[in-house]
């Protein structure tokens, strides 16, 4: 599996990437789409957006961001038919791999409050619950926050993906 940074020539179909694995587990949270391309483009103005692309297409996507010593990592997107082969923990260990090149040493996510299936997931690989913060999105239908997780970015592992 390859993973590469995604360009500018990308952003509208990771905004469709994304809207496509998120609609299946999030249509009863938001009003319209999960994110658009404005959206995509405005994050990846201060980060990176790594990819695997299939047959040309995208086929998958994790962003990050260094923020110094602490780095972000969100918009994990896995389209529905790849849901469950591992393309989602490849993702965010080529993140972590990415983040630990920029001198990460911490690495952060936000977890949806009502998307509890996803708590186990992170854990898995190695999360950690460290807090909330308000989830200030108008297009949200419900009450819901954010739950802060995160984990310690050690020495790579050996069985992670390198860095694109």
């Amino acid at each position: 599996m390859t993973f590469e940074r995604a360009s500018a020539a990308d952003v509208p179909a990771l905004a469709d990437l994304l809207n496509e694995a998120y609609l299946p587990a999030e249509a009863f949270l938001y009003d319209g789409p999960r994110t658009t391309a404005e959206e995509v483009a405005v994050r990846m103005a201060k980060g990176v957006f790594l990819v695997v692309r299939a047959g040309g297409a995208l086929d998958g996507c994790v962003y990050v961001e260094p923020r110094g010593e602490r780095g972000y990592l969100g918009m994990l997107g896995v389209p529905p038919r790849r849901q469950g082969t591992g393309l989602g923990r490849a993702l965010v260990r080529a993140g972590e791999a990415f983040l630990r090149e920029c001198s990460v040493s911490t690495l952060e996510i936000d977890v949806v409050s009502l998307r509890t299936e996803l708590f186990g997931f992170y854990e898995r690989l190695g999360f950690r619950v460290v807090g909330e913060r308000p989830f200030e999105e108008p297009r949200v239908k419900l009450p819901c926050h954010l739950v802060v997780m995160e984990k310690p970015l050690g020495a790579q592992d050996p069985s992670s993906p390198p860095p694109a």
